[in-house]
Parts: C-alpha cells; structure tokens; sequence
C-alpha cells in the first residue's frame, strides 16, 4: 500500500516521523523484535525465540509494501526508531476480507508521549482506505495503557482467552480480543 510520510507532534513537544517500513530497516527490526520480547511479558515469544532471519524479514517487509491491503509504519522520535504499527488481512477468504488484523509495539521508553496513538490512529486511517470494515487485535488483559489507548481510539472487548499465555514461572495470562468497526 502507498503511504506518503508524515509528522505529527507529540505530548512532550517532540517530533514523530511516521513513515513506511522499508528492506532496509529489516535489521534494525529483528533487533527491535528481541529487544521488546525482553522488555514487557506481553508479546507472544521471548527474546530466544526470534530467530527470524535477515533475508526472512527483508522478504515479509518486501511483500507488505507490494500488498495493497496491508500497511507496515515505522514511528521515530527525534530521529530514534521508537515503535511499530502494521494491519493485514486476517485471511484472504471472501468471507473475511472485510476485516484486518492490528499489530502496534513500542520500545517502553517511548510509551506514554503519544507515539502509540499516532501510529494506531495513522493505522485505522489507512485499513479503512484499504476497505476494512473492521479491525482486530488481541491483548494481554493485565497490559491497562494498551486497552485503554485501544478503548480511547473506539476498540470493543468482545471476548477473553483465559490463560492463553503461560509464563516461565508457571503463571498465566488472558487475552482480550479486541473490535473497532471502520464503517
């Protein structure tokens, strides 16, 4: 999908730069990717687990940008990479090429300045142009900034998955699943 970049300001007063990811930020993402797994026990693997290669990540970014149906943004602060936002579709079936699945991390130093909400919102922007009718995500039920930036930008609650995670130390987690019509 095309995407013309874009400025915005943040809470703090300092520029975010929203721009499409390119091959060549694919590096810099699987180190991201690690970085983030370490930082917070709400993503789905642990650092260990990424073992994405770089030709790997190079060909994913390559076919998102030639998909007309789904979108990667990259957000950086000042001229730091500070997070990532992405949609696509949940299937390519008739039945469900309405709807588009949501994908949003930052590096937890850039969490509360905004930078979440430019690329969520940039995000639904672009999936209603790209002719969704509804987005979807799931969440760690205990991450509250995220279901509440989720709730502020008009997403539902329409379901849980208790203990879809299950932690090292043998506690668990539950997933809320997520809606926001587009239309």
């Amino acid at each position: 999908m095309e995407y013309t970049n874009k400025t915005v300001l943040l809470k703090n007063g300092k520029t975010c730069l929203l721009r499409r990811a390119e091959e060549r930020d694919a590096e810099m993402l699987i180190d991201y990717l690690k970085i983030t797994s370490g930082e917070t026990r709400n993503f789905v693997r642990e650092p260990e687990e990424i073992a994405i290669t770089l030709e790997e990540e190079q060909e994913f970014i390559r076919k998102n940008r030639e998909d007309p149906r789904a979108l990667h943004l990259l957000a950086e602060v000042d001229g730091d990479f500070a997070g990532s936002c992405s949609f696509a579709p949940v299937r390519e079936r008739s039945r469900t090429r309405h709807r588009c699945l949501i994908g949003i991390s930052l590096y937890q130093k850039f969490c509360g300045m905004g930078v979440g909400t430019a690329l969520l919102s940039e995000i639904l922007h672009y999936a209603k142009i790209a002719g969704y009718e509804q987005a979807e995500l799931d969440v760690v039920s205990a991450n509250a900034p995220a279901v509440g930036l989720y709730k502020k930008l008009g997403f539902e609650t329409t379901g849980t998955i208790p203990h879809a995670f299950k932690y090292r130390d043998g506690s668990y987690a539950d997933f809320l699943f997520m809606v926001k019509k587009l239309v």
